[in-house]
């Protein structure tokens, strides 16, 4: 757990990635921050909390972008690889994934979020650990994330009730286009949104895939070397989200995942599976998280997954199941303590560090 009094932070390829995305030269900006040059190499170093907040200002200055939050905060999840962040995409709801995300951030980071529910709101703010002081640009990549992060899990434009800041946001016009609400001035970086926004159902939540990243993100260190996520759990949470917008391939996931095809299916040989073996996998959770939670019919569900035509969904379940698709649902809607993805059973715990 981190101490709140001597924090440190956790910098490697991530941070590589989004500096040379935003094409910004990672050597410059180490010198700029009078960081070492090969910090952000290999699995990355834990730095202190000051040196964290130069790599941040060496990072903004040199960017000198007012819009620069709004770019670190569009969370594409997957080309950036965070396994917390693919954890809570598996929950039911913002609600439920905000929890799990300050969760995570107690156990590994010097950061934290506040989350309040409500019957009229959801609240979450903000705020480093042991009284310290926030980067700007951290505060404001934070509450974008978590605002672009409920758009994207529940698919839908969700406006907070509002957003504010301990400071004026450079272009105050551009983020509060982006949040579509005024900014407010407070004593932290807060965003607020309505009770039914923050209960909306993820298209998105999978207990079994969470069940698979739960066991490690429980623990009160960072994913290491020692403890990599699996490939497998990497290529299921891909075709937990590209399944529904057809997106199915081997060469969609392998890209997404910055690999060959050949070397995608090389670990998951190694993972002991088969691509063919994490398609069926993830075709079968999500066809029983349509079935449990849904009225979409076998039409509806086999386009969802990416099947070819009705009858091939028909075939594959009653080789998963030994049951057709309606008479499956017949089945467990009869059955109370069976609902959802992942009847096994998952867990809790999780999110972003």
């Amino acid at each position: 757990m981190s101490d709140p009094n001597n924090p440190k932070i956790h910098v490697g390829k991530a941070a590589s990635v989004l500096i040379d995305e935003l094409g910004i030269d990672p050597l410059t900006i180490l010198k700029r921050a009078d960081l070492p040059s090969g910090l952000l190499q290999g699995d990355g170093s834990r730095i202190s909390l000051d040196a964290y907040y130069r790599l941040l200002t060496a990072v903004t200055d040199e960017a000198d972008d007012p819009h620069l939050a709004l770019k670190l905060g569009d969370a594409s999840g997957i080309d950036y690889f965070d396994p917390a962040f693919f954890a809570a995409m598996c929950s039911p709801n913002m609600n439920v994934a905000a929890q799990r995300m300050a969760d995570y951030k107690r156990r590994v980071s010097p950061f934290r979020l506040d989350v309040r529910t409500g019957d009229r709101d959801t609240t979450i703010v903000f705020r480093a650990a042991g009284g310290h002081a926030l980067h700007p640009t951290q505060s404001l990549t934070e509450i974008v994330f978590l605002v672009n992060f409920m758009r994207r899990a529940t698919r839908q434009r969700i406006v907070p009730n509002s957003v504010a800041f301990p400071f004026n946001p450079p272009d105050l016009a551009a983020y509060e286009a982006h949040f579509g609400c005024v900014i407010l001035r407070k004593s932290a970086a807060t965003v607020t949104v309505h009770a039914q926004d923050a209960a909306l159902p993820f298209v998105t939540h999978n207990d079994e895939i969470w069940a698979l990243f739960e066991p490690q993100l429980r623990r009160d260190s960072p994913i290491s070397r020692k403890s990599p996520l699996t490939t497998r759990a990497r290529v299921a949470h891909c075709l937990n989200e590209f399944l529904p917008s057809g997106r199915a391939s081997v060469e969609d996931v392998a890209r997404e995942l910055a690999m060959s095809k050949r070397t995608l299916q090389r670990r998951l040989a190694e993972d002991g599976t088969t691509w063919l073996e994490a398609l069926n996998d993830a075709r079968e959770a999500l066809a029983k998280h349509y079935l449990t939670t849904t009225d979409f019919g076998a039409t509806q569900i086999s386009f969802l997954l990416g099947f070819e035509d009705p009858n091939s969904f028909y075939r594959a379940f009653r080789r998963w199941e030994g049951a057709s698709p309606e008479h499956w649902r017949n089945q467990t809607r009869m059955q109370p303590h069976k609902s959802g993805i992942g009847t096994d059973g998952g867990h809790i715990g999780t999110s972003r560090e």
